[in-house]
């Protein structure tokens, strides 16, 4: 019953997602207005003021009229104004036909100016004052020195405290729910606020742990590249001399060549709408077959023996350019961080309805204090086993690009046996043929 109730509450004066806070606090107003024009309606017919019966019925035919235009036909700010004009003029006569000072008008005046000003605009607020503030002046102004204007209707005494009774129950009810509103909205957009701000922490922080990384990486190789050609043009070199500058020239330049793809990549994935996600059904092994042909000559370099032992028949579902991003810098790494002679073993399984994929080294390892803060902009780049330098947004971009694909992507390392990366992914049930 109570469930019912609050679902019926919430679409009478419309959901927080798709109603404004200002178009709430009318709807709930509006709505508390109806009931207490009604009951007024009933205790004037009970205490006998039939003439104030009949201002009270236009004015909940135009409270209804107006409720209904804002909350249906989303014409809030007409439906404002009409409210507060009608009121206004509501209150002028009832003024004169309802005892005047002695009766409930000013408290209605009052609770209709609190109300304006929660709807309003701040930049009308001047305008809704001095308008209400004008009505009541005009009202006690004409009542003290024209007092035969206004008609005292109360009959009884008891009919008196019936009537600023209930109007003052009315009214307290209108402001608590008005100012309820407000304090709720200051706190949610205080809230927000400080979501937005601490958003914004983070994202100078990560755009400052750039920045850094720009300076202090890229410099680095474009230092020694600037070196070796200085050396090729300055010197005299022998022949096999001049090879291995260009070998390592080349290495540098390829080495470079990565942190930049990486950091395109990764800048691309933080712009809204950068990267677009096809998922589609893949053949793994043949995705690692074409990882692989570009990291051989790499990996011959070290003398690394590199096994596939992926299912040829596994298909999962995935992008597949970003699938084989995120393989390549995962084999690069392998190959970065393991000794000359060492061995990198590819490998697949399948748990439930997903495909796994992991790449194990038996290289150097990652320590644990290092492995907390793997797959963020706080990482530090580390230099491989013969020195190759890389920056470090490679596992950032594998995290980022594995989740957009809908996979997991998790490590098992240790100083002594290496490091285990392990890809999830769900599967295919269709086998896929030759992409290649």
């Amino acid at each position: 019953m109570v469930n019912s109730l609050k679902k019926l509450h919430s679409q009478l004066i419309g959901l927080p997602d798709s109603t404004t806070l200002q178009a709430r606090i009318f709807h709930e107003v509006s709505l508390i207005a109806m009931f207490a024009v009604s009951v007024g309606i009933i205790a004037n017919f009970i205490i006998g003021v039939p003439y104030v019966n009949i201002n009270l019925s236009i004015t909940l035919l135009v409270i209804c009229g107006a409720y209904y235009n804002s909350r249906y036909f989303g014409r809030l700010k007409l439906s404002v104004i009409i409210f507060t004009v009608s009121s206004g003029l509501m209150l002028l006569v009832n003024y004169f036909i309802n005892s005047g000072i002695k009766g409930p008008t000013l408290l209605l005046c009052l609770v209709s100016m609190v109300f304006t000003l929660s709807v309003m605009p701040s930049r009308q607020y001047f305008f809704w004052v001095l308008f209400n503030a004008c009505i009541v002046s005009v009202l006690m102004g004409i009542e003290y020195f024209y007092p035969q204007t206004v008609k005292d209707t109360y009959i009884s005494r008891t009919g008196y405290f019936v009537d600023i009774l209930t109007t003052y129950l009315g009214v307290i009810a209108c402001i608590g729910v008005v100012l309820t509103y407000l304090i709720k909205g200051h706190h949610a957009e205080k809230a927000k606020a400080m979501n937005a701000s601490i958003a914004l922490k983070v994202a100078n922080d990560s755009k400052t742990r750039l920045l850094s990384i720009l300076s202090h990486d890229l410099r680095s190789p474009l230092n020694s590249i600037q070196s070796f050609l200085e050396v090729l043009v300055d010197y005299d070199l022998a022949e096999n001399e001049k090879t291995e500058i260009k070998q390592a020239l080349l290495k540098e330049t390829k080495n470079t060549q990565v942190m930049l793809f990486n950091l395109l990549s990764w800048t691309k994935a933080q712009m809204e709408g950068g990267v677009k996600v096809n998922l589609t059904g893949l053949n793994l092994n043949e995705v690692i077959v074409a990882c692989l042909n570009l990291q051989q000559s790499t990996a011959m370099e070290k003398m690394i023996t590199i096994e596939n032992n992926v299912d040829r028949d596994m298909s999962i579902i995935a992008d597949l350019d970003m699938l084989k991003l995120v393989v390549r810098n995962l084999l690069n790494n392998a190959i970065k961080f393991t000794r000359s002679g060492g061995e990198i073993i590819i490998k697949s399984e399948i748990k439930g309805a997903q495909g796994i994929l992991t790449i194990q080294d038996n290289g150097i390892g990652i320590p644990p204090e290092q492995q907390k803060e793997l797959f963020s902009v706080e990482s530090n780049s580390t230099y491989g086993t013969n020195n190759e330098k890389g920056v470090g947004l490679g596992l950032l971009l594998c995290k980022e690009f594995t989740e957009l694909q809908g996979g997991t992507i998790s490590l098992i390392s240790s100083t002594e046996a290496g490091t285990s990366f392990s890809l999830t992914f769900p599967l295919h049930a269709i086998k896929v043929s030759s992409l290649y």
